[in-house]
């Protein structure tokens, strides 16, 4: 497949979506800042009692303790929600699906704890083979690049079914997708130049191409319905 054509075409499903990629994008971003910004205060926080008595009151390092962890769990519950929304959002996106809407950014609530499961085991498989050496860690995750698209189609299936179906249809195109990615180097170094403004336009970009990627490598057949998203 030619990374042109998946690029032209996530151009033009962006501008012919009924709802703006771009609009989705921002809401995206300003839920991470706010996150990032509150874990920041506490780090910070955290720091200052550390200069102003050294964590001599155990009562007080214990509550810190607790709020930080409390804080941790609610930011990753957070985060995996709306990026496999995301996800989903921008597959609707690629396949000039009209049911898209904000609220898509927020739809993986409905199958939560798959979703929480996906991302530690996917993250586990990850470390397991970068303890060998960093390549096969980096293999890995090109390996199981496909799995969050496999689950936001249809979240019916398992975890583990999200992961096998995405090593077999990542056989033989893990480099195709690593020179796709870094395709978009340029564009990603003008996000950083113009103080993150630029990914309003960027984020989308790829994320939509990422996922025209998907439909171009996972298997035609009849349990894959018609590019359609499940209901």
């Amino acid at each position: 497949m030619e990374r042109s054509v998946l690029k032209m075409d996530a151009k033009a499903a962006m501008r012919e979506a009924v709802i703006s990629p771009y609009g989705v994008t921002v809401i995206y971003g300003i839920i991470l800042i706010i996150l990032s910004v509150i874990q920041s205060f506490l780090d910070i926080w955290e720091r200052i009692l550390d200069k102003a008595n050294g964590y001599i009151d155990p009562a007080q390092l214990i509550a810190f303790i607790g709020s930080s962890i409390v804080f941790f769990i609610i930011s990753f519950v957070i985060t995996t929600i709306i990026e496999f929304g995301y996800s989903s959002f921008c597959l609707k996106v690629s396949n000039r699906d009209a049911t898209m809407s904000y609220m898509d950014l927020f739809s993986s609530f409905r199958y939560l704890l798959k979703a929480i499961g996906l991302s530690v085991v996917t993250g586990i498989l990850v470390l397991l083979w970068s303890l060998l050496f960093i390549i096969p860690g980096i293999i890995a995750a090109y390996r199981y690049s496909q799995a969050v698209f496999v689950m936001v189609e249809d979240p019916r299936k398992g975890i583990m079914q999200c992961i096998q179906e995405s090593k077999d249809m990542m056989v033989g195109h893990k480099f195709e997708f690593f020179v796709l990615q870094l395709s978009f180097l340029l564009w990603e170094l003008m996000g950083i130049f113009t103080c993150g403004l630029g990914y309003i336009y960027v984020y989308p970009y790829m994320n939509v191409t990422k996922a025209n990627y998907y439909n171009a490598v996972k298997p035609k057949t009849a349990f894959y319905g018609e590019y359609t998203m499940y209901e």
